[in-house]
Protein backbone atom coordinates (compact mmCIF):
# COMPACT_ATOMS: atom_id res chain seq x y z
CA UNK A 1 0.00 0.00 0.00
CA UNK A 2 1.56 3.28 -1.09
CA UNK A 3 0.82 6.39 0.96
CA UNK A 4 1.55 9.88 -0.31
CA UNK A 5 3.84 11.49 2.26
CA UNK A 6 2.57 15.00 1.70
CA UNK A 7 -1.04 13.89 2.21
CA UNK A 8 -0.20 11.63 5.13
CA UNK A 9 1.99 13.96 7.13
CA UNK A 10 1.09 17.34 5.68
CA UNK A 11 4.72 18.00 4.74
CA UNK A 12 7.81 16.37 3.30
CA UNK A 13 10.58 15.54 5.77
CA UNK A 14 13.24 16.50 3.25
CA UNK A 15 11.75 19.90 2.52
CA UNK A 16 11.26 20.96 6.15
CA UNK A 17 14.39 19.94 8.09
CA UNK A 18 17.04 22.36 9.26
CA UNK A 19 20.66 21.71 10.14
CA UNK A 20 21.46 21.66 13.85
CA UNK A 21 24.68 21.60 15.85
CA UNK A 22 26.90 18.56 16.23
CA UNK A 23 25.10 17.40 19.38
CA UNK A 24 22.02 16.75 17.30
CA UNK A 25 21.58 13.95 14.74
CA UNK A 26 23.60 14.75 11.64
CA UNK A 27 21.36 15.66 8.73
CA UNK A 28 22.36 15.29 5.11
CA UNK A 29 22.64 18.57 3.18
CA UNK A 30 19.38 19.94 1.84
CA UNK A 31 20.19 19.12 -1.80
CA UNK A 32 20.73 15.45 -0.87
CA UNK A 33 17.47 15.29 1.06
CA UNK A 34 15.70 16.96 -1.84
CA UNK A 35 17.22 14.46 -4.27
CA UNK A 36 15.97 11.59 -2.10
CA UNK A 37 12.46 13.06 -2.08
CA UNK A 38 12.64 13.36 -5.88
CA UNK A 39 13.66 9.69 -6.32
CA UNK A 40 10.90 8.55 -3.97
CA UNK A 41 8.27 10.62 -5.75
CA UNK A 42 9.32 9.44 -9.20
CA UNK A 43 9.39 5.79 -8.15
CA UNK A 44 5.87 6.20 -6.78
CA UNK A 45 4.74 7.75 -10.06
CA UNK A 46 6.24 4.86 -12.00
CA UNK A 47 4.52 2.30 -9.81
CA UNK A 48 1.21 4.13 -9.89
CA UNK A 49 1.19 4.11 -13.67
CA UNK A 50 2.47 0.51 -13.79
CA UNK A 51 4.35 1.63 -16.88
CA UNK A 52 7.76 0.33 -15.91
CA UNK A 53 6.40 -2.94 -14.56
CA UNK A 54 4.41 -3.66 -17.68
CA UNK A 55 7.09 -2.52 -20.12
CA UNK A 56 9.84 -4.49 -18.41
CA UNK A 57 7.87 -7.72 -18.25
CA UNK A 58 6.09 -7.45 -21.59
CA UNK A 59 7.17 -7.25 -25.22
CA UNK A 60 5.27 -7.08 -28.50
CA UNK A 61 5.97 -9.75 -31.07
CA UNK A 62 4.70 -10.42 -34.58
CA UNK A 63 3.70 -14.00 -35.38
CA UNK A 64 2.71 -15.54 -38.70
CA UNK A 65 -0.35 -17.76 -38.34
CA UNK A 66 -2.05 -19.39 -41.34
CA UNK A 67 -0.40 -17.10 -43.86
CA UNK A 68 -1.16 -13.83 -42.02
CA UNK A 69 0.76 -11.84 -39.42
CA UNK A 70 -0.58 -10.79 -36.01
CA UNK A 71 0.67 -8.69 -33.09
CA UNK A 72 0.87 -10.36 -29.67
CA UNK A 73 1.86 -9.15 -26.21
CA UNK A 74 4.25 -11.61 -24.56
CA UNK A 75 5.14 -11.46 -20.89
CA UNK A 76 5.83 -13.35 -17.70
CA UNK A 77 3.00 -14.05 -15.27
CA UNK A 78 3.25 -14.09 -11.46
CA UNK A 79 3.69 -17.87 -11.50
CA UNK A 80 6.73 -17.55 -13.75
CA UNK A 81 5.02 -18.87 -16.90
CA UNK A 82 5.32 -16.97 -20.20
CA UNK A 83 2.00 -16.09 -21.86
CA UNK A 84 1.01 -14.53 -25.17
CA UNK A 85 -2.11 -12.42 -25.71
CA UNK A 86 -3.44 -11.47 -29.13
CA UNK A 87 -3.69 -7.72 -29.75
CA UNK A 88 -4.29 -6.94 -33.41
CA UNK A 89 -3.57 -7.89 -37.04
CA UNK A 90 -0.15 -6.76 -38.23
CA UNK A 91 -1.56 -4.12 -40.57
CA UNK A 92 -1.01 -0.35 -40.56
CA UNK A 93 -2.93 0.02 -37.29
CA UNK A 94 -1.02 -2.88 -35.75
CA UNK A 95 2.32 -1.41 -36.84
CA UNK A 96 1.30 1.93 -35.29
CA UNK A 97 0.55 0.10 -32.05
CA UNK A 98 4.04 -1.46 -32.11
CA UNK A 99 5.61 1.98 -32.75
CA UNK A 100 3.73 3.55 -29.83
CA UNK A 101 4.84 0.70 -27.56
CA UNK A 102 8.49 1.15 -28.57
CA UNK A 103 8.30 4.89 -27.92
CA UNK A 104 6.69 4.35 -24.52
CA UNK A 105 9.39 1.85 -23.68
CA UNK A 106 12.08 4.33 -24.72
CA UNK A 107 10.47 7.04 -22.55
CA UNK A 108 10.32 4.65 -19.60
CA UNK A 109 13.98 3.75 -20.11
CA UNK A 110 14.93 7.44 -20.07
CA UNK A 111 12.97 7.99 -16.85
CA UNK A 112 14.57 4.92 -15.27
CA UNK A 113 18.03 6.20 -16.25
CA UNK A 114 17.33 9.59 -14.66
CA UNK A 115 16.14 7.94 -11.43
CA UNK A 116 19.20 5.69 -11.36
CA UNK A 117 21.57 8.66 -11.79
CA UNK A 118 19.99 10.52 -8.87
CA UNK A 119 20.10 7.40 -6.70
CA UNK A 120 23.80 7.01 -7.55
CA UNK A 121 24.39 10.52 -6.20
CA UNK A 122 22.59 9.56 -2.97
CA UNK A 123 24.86 6.55 -2.52
CA UNK A 124 27.93 8.68 -3.23
CA UNK A 125 26.77 11.17 -0.59
CA UNK A 126 26.85 8.40 2.01
CA UNK A 127 23.24 7.31 2.35
CA UNK A 128 22.82 3.74 3.54
CA UNK A 129 22.65 1.08 0.87
CA UNK A 130 21.82 -2.61 0.73
CA UNK A 131 24.64 -5.01 0.03
CA UNK A 132 24.62 -7.03 -3.19
CA UNK A 133 22.69 -10.04 -1.83
CA UNK A 134 20.19 -7.97 0.14
CA UNK A 135 19.50 -5.84 -2.92
CA UNK A 136 19.01 -8.82 -5.23
CA UNK A 137 16.44 -10.34 -2.91
CA UNK A 138 14.55 -7.12 -2.13
CA UNK A 139 14.53 -6.13 -5.80
CA UNK A 140 13.23 -9.55 -6.88
CA UNK A 141 10.42 -9.39 -4.34
CA UNK A 142 9.57 -5.83 -5.38
CA UNK A 143 9.43 -6.81 -9.05
CA UNK A 144 7.06 -9.63 -8.09
CA UNK A 145 4.73 -7.01 -6.54
CA UNK A 146 5.24 -7.81 -2.85
CA UNK A 147 5.18 -4.17 -1.77
CA UNK A 148 2.49 -3.19 -4.25
CA UNK A 149 0.06 -5.56 -2.53
CA UNK A 150 0.84 -4.43 1.02
CA UNK A 151 4.05 -6.19 2.04
CA UNK A 152 6.17 -4.21 4.52
CA UNK A 153 9.93 -4.51 4.89
CA UNK A 154 10.85 -4.80 8.58
CA UNK A 155 14.03 -5.53 10.51
CA UNK A 156 17.55 -4.19 10.01
CA UNK A 157 17.22 -3.57 6.26
CA UNK A 158 14.04 -1.57 6.87
CA UNK A 159 15.89 0.45 9.51
CA UNK A 160 18.51 1.51 6.96
CA UNK A 161 15.74 2.59 4.62
CA UNK A 162 14.05 4.54 7.43
CA UNK A 163 17.29 6.37 8.24
CA UNK A 164 17.59 7.47 4.61
CA UNK A 165 13.91 8.41 4.60
CA UNK A 166 14.57 10.78 7.49
CA UNK A 167 17.66 12.17 5.79
CA UNK A 168 19.98 11.61 8.76
CA UNK A 169 23.19 9.78 9.56
CA UNK A 170 22.80 7.44 12.54
CA UNK A 171 25.58 5.24 13.99
CA UNK A 172 23.22 2.31 14.57
CA UNK A 173 22.33 2.12 10.85
CA UNK A 174 25.61 0.36 10.08
CA UNK A 175 24.41 -2.93 11.61
CA UNK A 176 24.53 -5.90 9.24
CA UNK A 177 22.06 -8.74 8.79
CA UNK A 178 21.65 -11.98 6.87
CA UNK A 179 17.94 -11.93 6.27
CA UNK A 180 15.05 -10.10 4.65
CA UNK A 181 11.91 -9.89 6.76
CA UNK A 182 8.59 -9.16 5.04
CA UNK A 183 5.53 -8.44 7.18
CA UNK A 184 1.94 -8.20 6.11
CA UNK A 185 -1.61 -9.15 6.85
CA UNK A 186 -4.41 -10.38 4.64
CA UNK A 187 -6.17 -7.60 2.74
CA UNK A 188 -9.70 -8.28 1.43
CA UNK A 189 -10.03 -9.31 -2.21
CA UNK A 190 -12.34 -6.35 -2.80
CA UNK A 191 -9.42 -4.00 -2.02
CA UNK A 192 -6.49 -5.93 -3.53
CA UNK A 193 -7.60 -8.78 -5.80
CA UNK A 194 -4.06 -9.45 -7.02
CA UNK A 195 -2.08 -12.40 -5.65
CA UNK A 196 1.70 -12.52 -6.07
CA UNK A 197 4.11 -15.44 -5.79
CA UNK A 198 7.26 -14.61 -3.79
CA UNK A 199 8.61 -18.15 -3.99
CA UNK A 200 8.72 -17.84 -7.78
CA UNK A 201 10.65 -14.57 -7.39
CA UNK A 202 13.16 -16.29 -5.09
CA UNK A 203 13.49 -19.22 -7.50
CA UNK A 204 14.42 -16.82 -10.32
CA UNK A 205 17.41 -15.62 -8.29
CA UNK A 206 18.96 -19.09 -8.63
CA UNK A 207 20.35 -18.88 -5.10
CA UNK A 208 18.86 -22.19 -4.05
CA UNK A 209 16.19 -20.75 -1.77
CA UNK A 210 14.08 -23.52 -0.24
CA UNK A 211 11.60 -23.71 2.66
CA UNK A 212 13.22 -24.30 6.03
CA UNK A 213 12.26 -27.23 8.22
CA UNK A 214 9.89 -26.13 10.99
CA UNK A 215 9.03 -27.71 14.33
CA UNK A 216 5.46 -26.55 13.73
CA UNK A 217 4.18 -27.87 10.36
CA UNK A 218 1.81 -24.90 10.14
CA UNK A 219 4.85 -22.65 9.63
CA UNK A 220 6.33 -24.60 6.73
CA UNK A 221 6.85 -22.25 3.80
CA UNK A 222 7.07 -19.11 5.95
CA UNK A 223 10.89 -19.06 5.94
CA UNK A 224 13.31 -19.68 3.09
CA UNK A 225 17.06 -20.19 3.25
CA UNK A 226 19.62 -19.85 0.47
CA UNK A 227 21.64 -22.92 -0.46
CA UNK A 228 24.93 -21.33 0.58
CA UNK A 229 25.54 -19.19 3.64
CA UNK A 230 22.94 -18.19 6.21
CA UNK A 231 20.83 -15.77 4.18
CA UNK A 232 17.11 -16.15 4.89
CA UNK A 233 13.79 -14.64 3.82
CA UNK A 234 11.04 -14.70 6.41
CA UNK A 235 7.35 -13.79 6.15
CA UNK A 236 5.65 -12.40 9.27
CA UNK A 237 2.09 -11.50 10.19
CA UNK A 238 0.39 -10.07 13.30
CA UNK A 239 -0.64 -12.61 15.93
CA UNK A 240 -4.34 -12.23 16.66
CA UNK A 241 -6.01 -13.60 19.78
CA UNK A 242 -4.50 -14.38 23.15
CA UNK A 243 -4.23 -18.13 22.73
CA UNK A 244 -4.39 -19.23 19.10
CA UNK A 245 -5.14 -22.89 18.53
CA UNK A 246 -2.11 -25.15 18.37
CA UNK A 247 -1.04 -25.80 14.80
CA UNK A 248 -3.14 -22.93 13.44
CA UNK A 249 -1.84 -21.77 10.08
CA UNK A 250 -1.51 -18.03 9.57
CA UNK A 251 -1.40 -16.83 5.97
CA UNK A 252 -1.07 -13.60 4.02
CA UNK A 253 -3.60 -14.13 1.23
CA UNK A 254 -2.29 -11.70 -1.37
CA UNK A 255 1.31 -12.89 -0.83
CA UNK A 256 0.20 -16.50 -1.15
CA UNK A 257 2.43 -17.60 1.76
CA UNK A 258 2.06 -18.83 5.33
CA UNK A 259 3.63 -16.49 7.87
CA UNK A 260 5.12 -16.52 11.35
CA UNK A 261 2.63 -14.83 13.72
CA UNK A 262 4.16 -12.22 16.05
CA UNK A 263 2.65 -10.09 18.79
CA UNK A 264 2.92 -6.30 18.51
CA UNK A 265 3.50 -6.52 14.74
CA UNK A 266 0.11 -5.02 13.87
CA UNK A 267 1.15 -1.79 15.60
CA UNK A 268 4.48 -1.69 13.74
CA UNK A 269 3.13 -2.08 10.20
CA UNK A 270 -0.01 0.03 10.55
CA UNK A 271 0.02 2.90 8.02
CA UNK A 272 3.41 1.92 6.61
CA UNK A 273 5.15 4.51 4.43
CA UNK A 274 6.96 4.23 1.10
CA UNK A 275 10.75 4.51 1.12
CA UNK A 276 13.69 3.94 -1.21
CA UNK A 277 15.96 0.93 -0.78
CA UNK A 278 19.27 1.97 -2.30
CA UNK A 279 21.47 -0.58 -4.04
CA UNK A 280 22.47 -1.34 -7.60
CA UNK A 281 19.27 0.46 -8.54
CA UNK A 282 16.71 2.18 -6.29
CA UNK A 283 13.78 0.01 -5.20
CA UNK A 284 10.45 1.28 -3.91
CA UNK A 285 9.49 -0.53 -0.70
CA UNK A 286 7.13 -0.06 2.22
CA UNK A 287 8.62 0.40 5.70
CA UNK A 288 7.14 1.14 9.14
CA UNK A 289 6.60 4.71 10.22
CA UNK A 290 9.88 5.85 11.85
CA UNK A 291 8.21 6.78 15.14
CA UNK A 292 6.36 3.47 15.41
CA UNK A 293 9.60 1.63 14.64
CA UNK A 294 11.27 3.46 17.55
CA UNK A 295 8.48 2.58 20.00
CA UNK A 296 8.22 -1.02 18.76
CA UNK A 297 11.94 -1.54 19.39
CA UNK A 298 11.44 -0.61 23.05
CA UNK A 299 8.73 -3.27 23.32
CA UNK A 300 10.54 -6.13 21.59
CA UNK A 301 13.79 -5.41 23.46
CA UNK A 302 12.06 -6.35 26.71
CA UNK A 303 10.46 -9.43 25.14
CA UNK A 304 13.80 -11.02 24.24
CA UNK A 305 15.24 -13.69 26.50
CA UNK A 306 18.68 -13.55 28.14
CA UNK A 307 20.20 -15.46 25.26
CA UNK A 308 19.43 -12.53 22.96
CA UNK A 309 21.06 -9.74 24.98
CA UNK A 310 23.00 -8.40 21.99
CA UNK A 311 19.86 -8.19 19.88
CA UNK A 312 18.06 -6.41 22.71
CA UNK A 313 20.92 -3.92 22.92
CA UNK A 314 20.66 -3.32 19.17
CA UNK A 315 16.91 -2.74 19.57
CA UNK A 316 17.50 -0.13 22.24
CA UNK A 317 20.28 1.56 20.28
CA UNK A 318 18.08 1.88 17.19
CA UNK A 319 15.23 3.27 19.28
CA UNK A 320 17.56 5.77 20.95
CA UNK A 321 18.95 7.04 17.65
CA UNK A 322 15.52 7.29 16.05
CA UNK A 323 14.03 9.07 19.04
CA UNK A 324 16.91 11.57 18.99
CA UNK A 325 16.40 12.20 15.27
CA UNK A 326 12.63 12.52 15.55
CA UNK A 327 12.84 14.90 18.51
CA UNK A 328 14.66 17.19 16.09
CA UNK A 329 12.73 16.45 12.89
CA UNK A 330 9.18 15.55 13.87
CA UNK A 331 8.51 15.38 17.63
CA UNK A 332 4.74 15.33 17.05
CA UNK A 333 4.89 11.98 15.24
CA UNK A 334 6.93 10.50 18.09
CA UNK A 335 4.41 11.68 20.67
CA UNK A 336 1.57 10.26 18.58
CA UNK A 337 3.33 6.89 18.25
CA UNK A 338 3.88 6.63 22.01
CA UNK A 339 0.28 7.64 22.68
CA UNK A 340 -1.12 5.10 20.21
CA UNK A 341 0.90 2.31 21.81
CA UNK A 342 0.07 3.28 25.39
CA UNK A 343 -3.65 3.29 24.60
CA UNK A 344 -3.47 -0.43 23.82
CA UNK A 345 -3.42 -1.38 27.48
CA UNK A 346 -1.40 -1.74 30.69
CA UNK A 347 0.79 -4.53 29.26
CA UNK A 348 1.89 -2.25 26.45
CA UNK A 349 2.54 0.64 28.84
CA UNK A 350 4.59 -1.61 31.13
CA UNK A 351 6.78 -2.86 28.28
CA UNK A 352 7.28 0.64 26.84
CA UNK A 353 8.29 2.09 30.23
CA UNK A 354 10.66 -0.80 30.89
CA UNK A 355 12.22 -0.46 27.44
CA UNK A 356 12.59 3.30 27.77
CA UNK A 357 14.21 2.93 31.19
CA UNK A 358 16.65 0.30 29.88
CA UNK A 359 17.49 2.49 26.89
CA UNK A 360 18.26 5.49 29.06
CA UNK A 361 20.42 3.45 31.42
CA UNK A 362 22.47 2.23 28.48
CA UNK A 363 22.54 5.27 26.17
CA UNK A 364 21.23 8.23 28.16
CA UNK A 365 18.34 10.51 27.25
CA UNK A 366 17.85 11.25 23.52
CA UNK A 367 18.81 14.81 22.57
CA UNK A 368 15.76 17.04 22.63
CA UNK A 369 13.66 14.61 24.68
Amino acid sequence: MIINLENRWGFHYHANMKTYDSKRPTLFPLHIRTAYADVLSRLQDVQASHSMASLNSCSLIVKRVGGAEYVYAQGRMADGATRQVYLAPHDDAGEALVDRFRQARADAAAEKSAIDMTAKALRAAGMMRLDAVEWRVVNALAEDGIFRVGGVLVGTIAYRCIVNYLGVRLPSASAVTADVDIAGKTIPVAIIPEVVCPQTALDRLEMGFSPMMEADPALFGSRFKARQGEFKVEFLTPLTGRNPAAGKRFEIRQLNVPAVPLRFLDYLIEDAVPAVALGRRPVLANVPQPARYAVHKLIVAKERGRGFALKAQKDLEQSFDLQAALETIDPESLSEAFEAARKKGPGWRRRIDAGQAAMRRRFGKPAGA
